[in-house]
């Protein structure tokens, strides 16, 4: 036979304790996301480069400035004097991120003369990175012209830029 406590049939709510759990965790998590993301963004153990930054680039016989914009979603744009080129960064560990970009050449007519595939490995410190990689330069038929070692030292300057590689 099957008893019940008297107390228990009076606690018919139709909230349930699980139903009111959630919505107490939801609500939770909904307020503390913004600061989640703030502390992640701050924590000197992930390396999170989104922004805008000037860069300097420097190869052998080249130093010039160059600007990227990292975005939230994982993409980067490169905008340079041959202009506007995407790529994607991930995180990489403590303090370090990688990044790759492919950056088209063009002549005055619009041809494509080449490009170079930019593969970065950086260290970020707060508002400042540097990186170090290798640019491989392809001929307009694809065929390897050159890999070239680079290093590039950033600053950041502000939010990622919206117009940048739009």
């Amino acid at each position: 036979m099957n008893r019940m406590k008297p107390e228990r049939l009076e606690r018919k709510n139709p909230t349930s304790r699980p139903a009111r759990r959630a919505a107490a965790c939801a609500a939770a998590v909904g307020l503390l996301s913004p600061l989640a993301v703030q502390t992640a963004q701050a924590s000197p153990r992930y390396a999170v480069p989104v922004g805008n930054w000037q860069a300097q680039v420097t190869r052998e016989g080249a130093a010039y400035e160059v600007q990227l914009s990292f975005r939230p979603d994982r993409t980067v744009c490169l905008v340079s004097q041959a202009g506007a080129s995407e790529g994607g960064w991930s995180r990489a560990g403590a303090g370090t991120f990688a990044y790759r970009i492919r950056e088209t050449w063009h002549d005055e007519g619009g041809a494509v003369t080449g490009w170079v595939d930019i593969a970065q490995d950086a260290t970020q410190k707060g508002a400042s990175f540097t990186s170090a990689g290798v640019s491989t330069v392809h001929r307009p038929d694809g065929s390897v012209d050159s890999s070239v070692p680079v290093r590039i030292s950033a600053v950041r300057t502000g939010p990622p830029d919206p117009a940048a590689c739009a």
